[in-house]
């Protein structure tokens, strides 16, 4: 069991790190939020902003999901890497099928990126709530 919590404590922060550096320094300036000293009048179109954000957002997730899966393999949970990206998507995300599960000695790993996973999403969904308000507010700013 302390392996378990372990590797998932330390994926976690892996997970973490990646989110916050790539929301902060890639994803976020590459939608074109907050480029420093870029006027409203010169920003991107708000919808090519959200699609910019939204995507770069679920490149990041998936990144994630990815390293949760090439420690499940590297830890033998799993058999091969494609069964532990499946197996890693459908827990981060909690849909949680079933189908696949890992040995028993592993079983906590699962509901653990679980969480992990709804933390990461909720954070991202923060990112887009702040950038809708930047929007609107830098559009609202714009019209007068």
């Amino acid at each position: 069991m302390i392996q378990q919590l372990l590797l998932a404590l330390a994926l976690t922060c892996v997970t973490v790190i990646i989110h916050a550096v790539g929301s902060v320094y890639i994803v976020i300036p590459a939608a074109g939020l907050w480029p420093p000293g870029v006027n409203s009048a010169k920003k991107p179109r708000p919808i090519w902003t959200l699609i910019r954000l939204v995507s770069g957002l679920l490149l990041l997730h998936l990144f994630e999901m990815t390293v949760w899966a090439a420690a499940f393999v590297i830890v033998g949970m799993l058999p091969d890497f494609e069964t532990a990206l499946y197996f890693s998507l459908k827990s981060y995300t909690t849909v949680g099928y079933g189908d696949v599960l890992p040995p028993q000695a592993w079983r906590l790993v699962g509901p653990l990126e679980a969480a992990v996973g709804v933390l990461m999403l909720g954070l991202s969904t923060g990112f887009i709530v702040a950038a809708v308000q930047k929007i609107f507010t830098d559009r609202r700013q714009l019209l007068g």
